[in-house]
This record gives structure tokens, C-alpha cells and sequence, in this order.
């Protein structure tokens, strides 16, 4: 019993002390909600213009990350 009590106050003083309820850091470095891990799909249009879409592309409205607007996509 003794034991669990000290890993108790061996973890509270460790999470407390990385202070995790102000954000996430690594190495120092403090991670913002533009830093994200977002995989975008990269297609080519037939003008050679470039569009970033996230997640599936739908027949229809699909919105373009690139230029940060909807557009209509036609699959072919």
C-alpha cells in the first residue's frame, strides 16, 4: 500500500510539473492549431492548376484548401 501511495504522488508531481494544461510542447517548441497532421489529396486540373483537397473527394462541392474556397469537381 505504501508503494501505491508513493507512484500516486510520483505521477501528480510529474504531471504537474510538465504542465500539460497549457498546450502540447516538443522539444520546447509549442505546437499551435495550424500545426496539424491533416493529409491532403493533390490534384491537378486540366488547366495544370494545382487544388489540395482533405479527406474523400465528392462528385460535386468539394472545398479547396489551396485556394481556401468550394469548388464543383467532376469525377470522370
Amino acid at each position: 500500500m505504501r508503494t501505491l501511495v508513493q507512484v500516486i504522488i510520483f505521477l501528480l508531481f510529474i504531471s504537474t510539473s510538465l504542465n500539460c494544461s497549457s498546450g502540447w510542447t516538443i522539444g520546447g517548441y509549442k505546437l499551435t492549431p495550424e500545426d496539424t497532421n491533416t493529409v491532403f489529396i493533390e490534384i491537378v486540373a486540366h488547366d495544370s492548376s494545382m487544388h489540395w483537397y482533405a479527406g474523400k473527394i465528392f462528385h460535386g462541392e468539394n472545398y479547396c484548401t489551396l485556394h481556401n474556397t468550394w469548388e464543383k469537381v467532376r469525377i470522370k
